[in-house]
């Protein structure tokens, strides 16, 4: 077992993790990045993609939105936009909002437009890699 450390994981409507973690593996603009118990000191960027949490209650895997994280001695804080556990996520209204997204894309909107289908088009990719990892464990 990995020595643990606080994670939290917030979003403007709620508190999703407020716990003991072992691993949090999460997306950046440079890459994926994990963070264990005395990581340095950091703060980045969170890029919508997967986040994981592996403690000792088990693993969770999320669909993450934009949004910062920050590492200090006394733990991890994440803070996103938007998250949402894999298992709550409706596999067939994600794959609608992506050919939504994609439809408004190529209509050569207008640019608010186009910059809400791009963000529509990320965090629904999100959603779905968030699944299909599910999927993956689970068969295992």
């Amino acid at each position: 077992m990995a020595k643990g450390f606080h994670f939290t994981l917030s979003t403007p409507d709620a508190v999703l993790f407020d716990d003991e973690a072992e691993i949090v593996t999460l997306e950046t603009p440079d890459g994926e990045i994990g963070m264990m118990a005395d990581h340095m000191p950091l703060v980045s960027l969170i890029s919508p993609g997967i986040m994981t949490i592996k403690s000792k209650s088990g693993d969770k895997t999320l669909a993450s939105g934009e949004g910062f994280v920050k590492t200090t001695k006394d733990g991890v804080q994440a803070f996103t936009q938007t998250a949402e556990f894999a298992e709550s996520i409706d596999e067939e209204r994600a794959i609608e909002a992506k050919k939504q997204a994609h439809g408004v894309m190529a209509q050569k909107a207008d640019e608010v437009s186009l910059a809400d289908a791009t963000a529509l088009l990320e965090r629904n990719i999100a959603r779905l890699k968030a699944v299909e990892r599910r999927h993956k464990r689970s068969h295992h």
